[in-house]
């Protein structure tokens, strides 16, 4: 099941389970009676929930169909290599993405001041990983918060331990200066924005689990095989993904997911099975565009 098709499954399910919960409460509350008020306000919560997710893909389709603003396609091809490298039909619909997100989502500033451009490169770095995957609806993000400067582990600004954070519950937290910095340098395989989405698509409940969402048992055993193995390369200094994934599986796909889309020739060149695998599951091969674009990767260190 892809990730877009697991999103409204969700959705449906939960519907379903407001039903049955408020049913089974009424039931043991009081008696039949009471299981019957309890499914009938069960039913009347899950059609409110259903009634709200059709206005808000309501509101995507009509964000979509509209003219893509000319001043975001120009800070995107100023400032976002890989949008540069899309060809033509997957970049009309990297722009619906980012209409889309931008529709839906809501970014705060947290001592900064949340800019148009700003709002377009969060956007992007969503967009990027959900670019092959048809209304997508990041349901499980709540906000994205873009913080100053880098933070501290109690969220002061009195430290610089932390550029970006991933929580649980569904908020993103950014650095503001390292997400300019992460869309400035693309060939360096660091990006907050990336790295911070790709935790947030691995969510799971209340839990990250380093997981490629969406994917069957044996692929599911071959990425965490595949991972294991490369977590061992990086300890060896053996590898073109940056060695803060070595500790733990669910770092190691979030930077894994940077390499791939920040080095993707140099990924594909060492680390033939991690590129192929994330090539399919994006539906994206950024290192073929960059072939055909004229790039070449560096050679090995």
């Amino acid at each position: 099941m892809t990730p877009d098709r697991s999103a409204r499954a969700l959705a449906w399910a939960e519907a379903g389970l407001a039903c049955l919960a408020l049913a089974l409460v009424g039931l043991v509350a009081a008696d039949g009676r009471g299981g019957l008020v309890g499914a009938a306000i069960g039913a009347a919560l899950g059609l409110a929930w259903v009634r709200r997710r059709g206005a808000r893909e309501a509101r995507r389709r009509q964000a979509i169909t509209a003219p893509f603003p000319v001043r975001w396609r120009s800070i995107l091809a100023h400032r976002y290599d890989h949008y540069s490298r899309l060809p033509e039909v997957p970049r009309r619909a990297f722009e619906q993405r980012v209409q889309a997100f931008l529709a839906e989502k809501r970014i705060t500033g947290v001592g900064a001041v949340v800019t148009e451009e700003l709002r377009v490169l969060v956007a992007a770095s969503a967009a990027t990983l959900s670019l092959a995957w048809n209304a997508y609806p990041w349901d499980q993000l709540a906000e994205v918060l873009l913080y100053a400067r880098d933070f501290d582990r109690d969220y002061s600004f009195e430290g610089r331990e932390l550029a970006g954070q991933a929580h649980p519950w569904g908020t993103i937290i950014i650095s503001v200066p390292t997400l300019h910095q992460s869309f400035d340098d693309p060939d360096d395989g660091y990006h907050v924005g990336l790295h911070e989405f790709a935790h947030l698509m691995d969510k799971v409940g209340t839990h990250f689990d380093g997981i490629l969402p969406g994917l069957d048992e044996p692929r599911s055993k071959a990425w965490v095989a595949l991972a294991a193995t490369e977590m061992e390369r990086m300890r060896r200094g053996q590898s073109v993904i940056d060695p803060y994934g070595s500790e733990s599986p669910v770092e190691f796909l979030a930077v894994a997911v940077e390499a791939f889309f920040e080095r993707p020739l140099a990924l594909r060149r060492d680390h033939r099975e991690v590129y192929g695998m994330l090539r399919d599951y994006f539906g994206q091969d950024p290192a073929a565009w960059d072939e055909a674009r004229g790039v070449v990767a560096f050679p090995p260190a």
